[in-house]
């Protein structure tokens, strides 16, 4: 074959696709992310930037709920057992300077010293709530200033009535009605109101301390993304395993669970506060307040001498209210005082009936088992060790679950922090390969 003809076809031959084009651009950053090292580059910064976003939304969102948990501790229910102790006091004043009214003429050195504590008690509680009441939360304001100002008018009309009784004079009866129709129908609604108020914001904070589902699936997607960078390097790089992108792994799951386990605790303390403590806790402050304003019904009915009908009918209506609190969640010895408590007033009327009015205001009077007063005393007590017992399990769910988020924020920004650098650590060996 001659020269020429092997020359001629290796020209034809030639593949001139693999030439290189002189009018295209140099693109080395397209080019570099089209290659494999440019692929690695980009899947590590992605997981950097997934893993420290999932901690630093884990850290910022946590400490928010510790926040939250910390004020409801320190001020919301505070606040709320203050407008409790305001409702209660109130009501244990007007019930006392009713009693008084039994012994005629001077009332014994005790009762006045009671009537002046739960007065001192009721003022304290108004001062603590003012001074704990949000600048504004404007509807509780407005019922502090409202109780303040009652409770001034309500005290200057009882001390009229005590100084009238004093004199022996029967209109001191007249002005005990007065006060005691003002707060009951004024006062204490008011009071009412302020606690119900606090008390729903404590069942608020408690229920928006749950546990924040989006951070803990976050958290496991991560996991899911460093699993399949492991598989994709193993592909590319020939080794099973990748230590840096394992221990990232391995940092973020403990993340997940930690947040999950945190959560779940700090969800169950809460919601037992809630299940345990706060909702029956109103139940048994209620149930106190209507002993209190029954047993004043009692003593003004006895004061009028039967001539005051609607003082028995509340009698009966607030007596059966709490019984049926009662039936719905017994406390260790109410029932039975309860209905000691109806029995010993049922025989102080019959007395009543029958013209024996001082027979009556012994029974009322008289500290004997079974009598009204030990019977009211038992009572008013039972409700009261309840209350503060409930009012303890609520403290405690709340703190149960403040602890649980106590090293959650710092712990979640440093594992998003080494986990971010084990990621780098895992990927830089495969990228220093390319060079």
């Amino acid at each position: 074959m001659h020269s020429g003809e092997l020359e001629s076809r290796q020209t034809l031959t030639l593949d001139e696709s693999v030439l290189a084009d002189a009018e295209e651009q140099d693109r080395p950053v397209v080019d570099f992310l089209r290659a494999t090292p440019g692929r690695i580059a980009v899947l590590a910064v992605v997981l950097i930037a997934a893993v420290l976003t999932v901690g630093v939304a884990a850290s910022v969102t946590e400490s928010s709920r510790q926040r939250e948990l910390e004020t409801l501790r320190s001020h919301t229910e505070p606040l709320a057992d203050a407008a409790q102790r305001i409702y209660s006091a109130l009501s244990s004043a007007n019930t006392t300077a009713a009693t008084a009214f039994l012994a005629g003429g001077v009332e014994p050195r005790e009762v006045r010293e009671r009537y002046d504590a739960a007065i001192g008690e009721a003022s304290a509680g108004l001062v603590t709530a003012s001074n704990g009441v949000s600048p504004n939360d404007i509807q509780s304001l407005t019922l502090l200033t409202d109780l303040s100002n009652q409770l001034a008018v309500y005290t200057g009309m009882m001390a009229t009535a005590r100084a009238t009784n004093r004199g022996g004079r029967p209109i001191g009866v007249g002005y005990l009605s007065e006060s005691s129709t003002l707060l009951q129908q004024s006062i204490l609604p008011d009071a009412e109101r302020l606690y119900r108020t606090q008390s729903d914001a404590v069942t608020a904070s408690g229920r928006s301390a749950a546990a924040p589902q989006a951070l803990i699936a976050g958290a496991a997607l991560v996991v899911g993304l460093l699993v399949l960078a492991q598989v994709f390097l193993a592909r590319r790089s020939h080794r099973r395993l990748n230590p840096g992108l394992v221990g990232a792994s391995v940092l973020m799951s403990v993340l997940a669970v930690w947040l999950a386990v945190s959560g779940l605790v700090a969800t169950h303390a809460v919601t037992s506060a809630r299940i345990e403590g706060g909702e029956p806790l109103e139940s048994a402050v209620t149930a106190r307040i209507l002993v209190q304003q029954a047993r004043a019904d009692e003593i003004l009915g006895l004061l009028k001498r039967g001539s005051d009908a609607l003082s028995d009918i509340r009698f009966e209506q607030r007596t059966t209210d709490i019984g049926r609190i009662l039936d719905k969640r017994p406390v260790n010895g109410a029932q039975e005082a309860l209905r000691g408590w109806k029995e010993s007033h049922a025989e102080a009327r019959s007395m009543l009936g029958s013209g024996d009015y001082a027979g009556a205001v012994a029974i009322a009077r008289d500290g004997a088992p079974h009598h009204s007063t030990a019977q009211f005393n038992r009572l008013d007590e039972a409700l009261g060790g309840d209350i503060a017992r409930l009012r303890d399990r609520q403290r405690d769910g709340i703190t149960r679950a403040y602890a649980a988020l106590s090293a959650l924020p710092a712990g979640a920004a440093a594992i998003s922090v080494l986990a971010a650098l084990a990621v780098a650590a895992g990927v830089a060996p495969r990228l220093s390969e390319y060079h």
